[in-house]
Parts: structure tokens; C-alpha cells; sequence
């Protein structure tokens, strides 16, 4: 369970981080409209929020049990997966990257308690193993999170442009399929049938946005549920965890 538990929360926290990066980049660029760069050059502005969490998650682990940390942390970031449920096409910049700011907090702090208490619970002689599979189980988070939630986002993407496109739409199925798809579809219509296919693609994907962070929401709720129930007590606070290692050190090894 010491080590266990952390790489299952490890695979939680990719799975939502992974999932939602996918929705992230492309808000940005095809419903916002920015370029690659300015995009990418924004989505560095939620690393404020890893920032200030991630020394704020270690102090408050020299305190309160490492489990309610993390479970706070994931907490945390169901808080600002929420807060991107409620995106729309007219939103703000600064709307979407505090979403990303509070989410990229919380997972960061969870994590790093996470990594710590699986290689903490490892033998030194299997340090190479312990951090090999956590390395896979994070691997196997991010792949399950852009599967599921991206099929989830999708899904919804499909159902709203069947509905919204009129009836004769040159190349429905392609502009049904993805936004991108619909973009490049666009370019080659008239310039009113274009911005009428692009705003009901912009909406129809903000739409599934949303439905996909209400399910990392969700996911976040069950790790922290998750971290309490399967980590609690296991490896105390940081500050306690040392103590019975220097108890058990008997006078002879100290002089060595």
C-alpha cells in the first residue's frame, strides 16, 4: 500500500494532466485564435501556480499527514478543472489560465508527495525499479486520459455539430469529426457559410471541453478520496517520518 498508493494517485494525476492538455493547447489556438507561439508562450503563465504550490505542499507536509496534502492538492485541481467547465468561446484569456494555474498547482503538489512516498517506501537496492515504474504508471495515465477524455470531448463534439450543421454542408464529415477538420474545411467555403461552420465548431468543442473537465473533476474527487482512504497514516508528516529511523539506530552504528 506504501507504494502502491502512490503510483495509482501518480496515474490519476497524469490522467487528468495529460487529458486536459489536449483541450488546453487547442482553446487556445482554434477557439481563442492565438498562434502556436503566443499560445505555448501563454500556457507557461499556469507554472505561477506549480510555483507556489510545490514548496506550499512540502512545508504543509512537515505538518499534517502527507495523505491530506495530497488529497488537498487533488482537490485542488478538481477546483480549477471546474472552473475550465465553465469556458465559453468569448471567454477571457486570464479565464482559462487561472483555471490552468489552480489545476497545475494542485497535481504538482500531489505528485511530488506521491514520488516521495513510492521511492521512500522502496529498498535502496530497487530505487531503479521504483522509479521505472512510476515513470510507466504516469505513462499510462497520460495515454488513458487523452483515450478516455478525448473520446469524451469528441463524443460531444460530434453530437452538437450533427446538430448545428444545415443540411448540405459540403464535407459534413470531416467538419464533423474535429475543429481542426472543420478549420481547414472552412478555408475553402464561402466567407459567410465559413464563419458560420467555424463558430458552431468553436462552440461545439468548448462544449466537449467542458463535459471533459467536469470528468477530470471527477477523477481528481475519487484520487483524493483514494489518497485518504489507501496513504493515511503511511509515512506520517515529513517531519515525524525520520523519527523512528533514529530510534531504531543502535550506539554502535552511530559510531560508525
Amino acid at each position: 500500500r506504501s507504494f502502491g498508493g502512490p503510483v495509482l494517485a501518480d496515474v490519476l494525476a497524469m490522467f487528468a494532466t495529460v487529458g486536459m492538455a489536449v483541450f488546453f493547447t487547442q482553446y487556445l489556438q482554434s477557439v481563442l485564435g492565438l498562434s502556436p507561439l503566443t499560445a505555448a508562450l501563454w500556457s507557461l503563465v499556469p507554472a505561477a501556480g506549480v510555483a507556489v504550490m510545490a514548496p506550499t505542499g512540502a512545508a504543509l507536509a512537515q505538518r499534517v499527514d502527507r495523505a491530506y496534502v495530497m488529497a488537498g492538492g487533488f482537490l485542488m485541481a478538481a477546483c480549477g478543472f471546474l472552473w475550465l467547465s465553465r469556458l465559453q468561446t468569448d471567454s477571457p484569456l486570464w479565464f482559462a489560465l487561472v483555471g490552468g494555474a489552480v489545476y497545475a498547482g494542485g497535481l504538482v503538489a500531489a505528485m511530488t508527495l506521491a514520488n516521495e512516498l513510492a521511492l521512500g517506501a522502496a529498498p535502496p537496492e530497487r530505487a531503479g525499479s521504483a522509479a521505472a515504474v512510476l515513470e510507466s504508471g504516469q505513462e499510462l495515465g497520460g495515454a488513458l486520459g487523452m483515450a478516455i477524455l478525448g473520446s469524451v470531448g469528441a463524443a460531444v463534439y460530434s453530437r452538437d455539430m450533427a446538430d448545428a450543421l444545415p443540411a448540405g454542408t459540403p464535407h459534413a464529415d470531416a467538419v464533423g469529426e474535429t475543429l481542426g477538420g472543420a478549420a481547414a474545411v472552412a478555408a475553402e467555403l464561402p466567407a459567410a457559410t465559413a464563419d458560420a461552420v467555424l463558430t458552431a465548431a468553436r462552440e461545439a468543442f468548448t462544449h466537449g471541453l467542458g463535459f471533459a473537465a467536469v470528468g477530470a473533476a471527477l477523477v481528481m474527487a475519487c484520487a483524493a478520496a483514494l489518497s485518504v482512504g489507501l496513504l493515511r497514516g503511511v509515512g506520517g508528516t515529513t517531519g515525524s517520518s525520520s523519527a523512528p529511523d533514529t530510534e531504531r539506530t543502535s550506539p554502535d552504528t552511530v559510531r560508525r
